[in-house]
């Protein structure tokens, strides 16, 4: 098994790469959307505000990790039948860990 706080470790960084120091704000709206509302909310949020697309290597290097939980993670799964609570449960937990990480990368650069 691999080491799963360092996976999610390289995918925010990652993101905070793709995401850039200008898109902070964004990205930390984003993480309050969610935790308030859930990962459904959240995707919304991230594709109608255009940084959807910044995720999406992130989230394919926590699908090579977690191909079970995450499916190919995306709005047109969501919609589907194919997530349990549970799944929702982790994807938003690893979601939320991510952006956390994104955080500290941004800081650091910002600084």
């Amino acid at each position: 098994m691999k080491n799963i706080d360092a996976a999610i470790n390289k995918a925010s960084y990652t993101l905070a790469e793709n995401a850039g120091i200008e898109k902070k704000n964004e990205i930390e709206k984003a993480m309050g959307v969610l935790a308030n509302d859930g990962v459904y909310a959240f995707v919304i949020f991230c594709k109608s505000n255009k940084i959807w697309n910044d995720f999406s290597d992130s989230i394919k290097e926590l699908n090579t990790l977690f191909p079970e939980k995450l499916q190919n993670f995306d709005d047109s799964k969501l919609k589907s039948d194919n997530y349990s609570l549970s799944d929702l449960l982790f994807v938003k937990e690893i979601l939320e860990k991510m952006l956390t990480y994104t955080r500290y990368h941004l800081k650091a650069k910002g600084d």
